[in-house]
């Protein structure tokens, strides 16, 4: 497969619906009878990745890790753990790894693809309830919310702050409110994993894939799923730095896909602003002859900056509805 190309792919083998004699696959594969895939992006997890990949084979029929370059031993205990293991050669980034698996499990013949983290956050135990919508047929992409039902949260404060923001980012981006955006614990239907473009590489994976569902006009759902802080680092990244690189990317993916969103709210503002700057200054030099020339300047420069970036938002929009009316 050339999505594959370069990578090396470890096999274990591969299981029966009913796991046969392993131990530690007892019980039903998921409590539906649907074939469920799980894939997990790992990057230095080889302290948790084993226990995942051993707990998600009790509702799997197959795991997949994709190692993004990892530098301890997340490649072998993986594989000891039983789980197929596709490796990057270096580390290409998260969504680049969910593009390796989205490739991966083109042809395979499932009823779910799960994705979910490997740094031992997630319960697998939840797989089920999260996969159960995908393959009833009643959504194509179900994303595992840590809020939807939860009153409390174990969150800390100033990621569920930084998550709130990136939420709100992600609802600009793509028009669809949800409640947690950045949950790597989801659900895609085969049509899903067909028909997602995932362009990016890095963190912000998870709001281009709800932003590219909802231009391919799929179902998204949110399921309620409980995680685990306590002793686990959920972040590669500084949770400053991480948040900054997502909310970049949605960032850019509202300037591209909404344009005048992007450019016409600083332009109303810096215009809204400028006119009451100019029109206070007009109306001091008029009533007691005072001209407060840096005030001045400074509304001028806002009524300039707020025309150029409301004119370059009704272009590139005009241009973007061309380009759509094309693709159409």
């Amino acid at each position: 497969m050339s999505a594959l190309r370069g990578l090396r792919i470890a096999m274990s083998s591969r299981r029966d619906r009913s796991h046969g004699d392993d131990p530690s696959a007892e019980g039903t594969v998921s409590g539906s009878d649907g074939t469920i895939i799980v894939g997990i992006p790992a990057y230095n997890e080889g302290i948790t990745i084993g226990s995942v990949v051993l707990q998600s084979r009790r509702h799997a029929d197959e795991v997949i890790v994709v190692d993004d370059g990892s530098s301890d031993d997340t490649v072998s205990v993986a594989e000891e753990s039983g789980a197929t293991v596709i490796e990057h050669g270096e580390n290409r980034g998260k969504g680049q790894a969910v593009r390796t698996l989205l490739g991966h499990v083109q042809d395979i013949d499932l009823d779910a693809f799960v994705l979910l983290d490997g740094d031992g956050q997630h319960l697998p135990r939840d797989i089920p309830q999260v996969a159960a919508p995908v393959v009833e047929g009643r959504s194509d992409i179900t994303v595992g919310s840590r809020y939807i039902a939860n009153e409390t949260t174990e969150t800390p404060t100033y990621r569920r702050i930084g998550q709130r923001v990136l939420d709100l980012l992600t609802l600009g981006s793509s028009g669809t409110s949800l409640s947690d955006t950045q949950s790597g614990f989801r659900a895609l239907s085969p049509n899903a994993v067909s028909k997602l473009n995932i362009r990016t590489d890095g963190m912000g994976v998870e709001s281009e894939m709800i932003a590219s569902a909802v231009k391919k006009e799929l179902d998204v759902k949110e399921v309620s799923i409980d995680v685990r802080y306590e002793d686990v680092d959920g972040q590669t990244h500084h949770p400053l730095r991480h948040g900054l690189m997502v909310a970049t990317f949605v960032l850019q993916l509202i300037r591209d896909r909404h344009p005048l969103v992007f450019f016409g709210l600083p332009a109303a503002v810096l215009l809204l602003l400028g006119g009451i700057g100019m029109v206070h200054s007009v109306h001091m030099q008029q009533s007691n002859g005072t001209v407060h020339q840096w005030r001045a300047l400074a509304s001028g420069f806002a009524l300039l900056v707020g025309t150029i970036a409301l004119f370059c938002g009704l272009v590139l929009s005009q241009i973007r509805s061309m380009f759509r009316n094309i693709d159409e």
